[in-house]
């Protein structure tokens, strides 16, 4: 990472446009095949922008979002904080856990280790709020993404039938119950 000098740094309120565009870049190339095709070109920066400038502009503790910046363009993203209710009872877990809400890398950033990067910042600040464990649920269709939680350690739930910008879909929940042993895994180099 420090070859392409990235900083993983938390989010400021100027970030709204960068982050919408990562996760909109994200979503056309993840989602294809997987979201109708309408869906993903009706995405729009601007809306989006605005629906993260009022997530970043009322963020409260133990939300928090890191985002990776290279030379002032934001090229990912990690967003988390205590864990919906309707997702805690997914797993079956008494207690509050931590939530990864959004987690994404610009599709020509992705593989240099950003993903483990963000999600290792997130989940130490999560930590330091007296979460002990962590869930994060995505696209049954998303492999990429999947064969990365599988990688770092994530159990793998039963898939929950869900609505995604208007269209059906299934998304598996992907649970770790030790933060801590998460954080060491995504600290430890990659293998």
């Amino acid at each position: 990472m420090a070859e392409y000098e990235v900083t993983i740094r938390p989010v400021e309120p100027g970030d709204a446009l960068g982050l919408s565009r990562v996760q909109i870049d994200t979503w056309r190339d993840a989602y294809v095949g997987v979201l109708p095709d309408d869906t993903l070109l009706d995405l729009d920066e601007m809306r989006a922008a605005v629906r993260w400038t009022r997530i970043v502009g009322t963020l409260k503790a133990p939300e928090v979002v890191a985002v990776a910046d290279y030379d002032g363009r934001i090229v990912g993203f990690c967003h988390g904080g205590l864990g919906r209710k309707t997702i805690s009872d997914v797993i079956d877990r008494d207690g509050s856990v931590a939530e990864v809400y959004a987690m994404y890398v610009d599709p020509s950033f992705q593989g240099l280790g950003l993903g483990r990067a963000l999600l290792a910042d997130v989940a130490r600040r999560l930590i330091s709020h007296g979460f002990e464990s962590l869930v994060l649920t995505t696209l049954a269709d998303n492999r990429h993404g999947r064969r990365f939680y599988e990688r770092i350690g994530g159990a793998v739930g039963d898939a929950i039938p869900s609505i995604v910008v208007g269209s059906p879909a299934e998304q598996v929940p992907y649970f770790w119950p030790d933060m801590e042993r998460l954080v060491q895994r995504l600290d430890a180099p990659a293998a």
